[in-house]
Parts: structure tokens; sequence; C-alpha cells
């Protein structure tokens, strides 16, 4: 499957079948210059469709972060399912070329793909949690914060990039309730919209409920 076609089944199906994308000599195979421009094409048009289902107005598309997001997601899923290629390869390829994280613009770009991250790190995880592809994904939930909310044991995660974007704040708002991730309750402004969020309908999220009538009794 090439990424054009990649790209296309995991935004609209969330399931993919995917070729290695290692030559016989054990190189990376980089997509056509054609691909690279239909892929962002179609990437355009599929945010299109999926930009009126965020509360608000989200940042302008970067093609770089983009096409970035995409190519790593689908280098991750060929690796998820092609078990032969070396961790030096894996970690080449998923970590050399991170762009930097420095606006609400690029994070909203890499994440149109990369919220599949969570997904990503638990499929991989089931595998072997010593796979090196396990710890280049959590590398990439640690850099990238909004697009892995819900992934364990990461620590603590600098949300500064985004957090003032009222569109993204909302959008990793939703994501931290639905997840139950009571660890991203350490910013401030995430504290205060989880607890707006939840109100007296704490049966929509115990877990949280429970964190958030701990933290208000130690406040």
């Amino acid at each position: 499957m090439t990424i054009v076609k990649f790209v296309e089944s995991l935004i609209f199906d969330g399931r993919v079948r995917v070729s290695t994308i290692v030559d016989a000599k054990g190189k990376i195979q980089s997509p056509s210059p054609a691909e690279i421009a239909e892929t962002l094409t179609r990437l355009r048009r599929y945010e299109e469709l999926y930009r009126p289902e965020l509360l608000g107005n989200p940042p302008g598309l970067l093609d770089d972060g983009l096409y970035w997001g995409a190519l790593m997601t689908y280098r991750a899923c060929s690796f998820l399912a092609h078990r032969d290629v070396d961790s030096k390869t894996i970690v080449d390829s998923l970590q050399k070329t991170v762009p930097p994280v420095v606006s609400p613009a690029v994070c909203y770009s890499v994440d149109f793909t990369c919220r599949f991250l969570p997904d990503l790190i638990r499929l991989a995880k089931a595998v072997s949690v010593e796979d090196p592809l396990v710890g280049c994904l959590l590398t990439l939930a640690r850099q990238w914060p909004l697009s892995s909310v819900g992934v364990p044991d990461l620590g603590g995660v600098d949300i500064s990039a985004f957090v003032r974007d009222d569109c993204l704040l909302a959008l990793y708002v939703d994501r931290v309730i639905a997840s139950g991730d009571a660890s991203r309750l350490d910013h401030p402004l995430v504290l205060s919209r989880v607890r707006t969020a939840i109100g007296l309908h704490s049966e929509l999220a115990p877990g949280l409920a429970q964190v958030l009538a701990s933290i208000s009794e130690s406040e």
C-alpha cells in the first residue's frame, strides 16, 4: 500500500494494510515527489471535512508538519506489521527529522495523522514491550502531547506550544476526558477546563471526577 492509499484508509477506515518500506539492501524507500504531492493534496482535502467537527477555528495547516506526521504514521505502521527491520533503521526513520514543536499550527498539522499514536503504541506493546518501535513511539508521544493523550507513564509533557490556542485546548481537554488521562491535569488551564466540562456530571468521567475531588481537597 502506498502512502497515498494508506492516508485514505487511515482517515476513513481506521484500518490499514501496509507493505514493507525497506528494500533488499535494508534501506528505507522514500515516496516519490508525485506521491508526496498527492498525499498533501488528499490530507488537505480530508482535513476540510474534519475541521467543522472541532470547537472553534483550528490553526492553519503547514505542509511540512502535515506530511511529516503522515510519513511517521505510515512508517510506524509498516514497522509494526513487518518485524524484520533492525532497530537502528527504525530509530533513524522515526527520529532524525522531527520538526520543532513551536506553534499551534505545527501541532495541529502533525496531529492530523499522529492522533492515532495511542492506538499504535497499544498495538506495538501488545507485540513486545521491549521492541525498539515502542521506544520510538513513546518518544514521539512525549514530543507531541496533543496527539498522545491517554498513553500511560509518559511523565510530564510540555503543552506550551498549543495550550493558548482555544481550539486546540478544547480538543486536548476533550481527549483528556474521553481517555480519563489524569496525568494531563498538571496544567492549571487544563485542570480548570476539565473541571468546568465535567461539572455536575461526574458520572460521565468517574475516574477523573475522583482525581478532581482529591485535588480540590488538597488546595
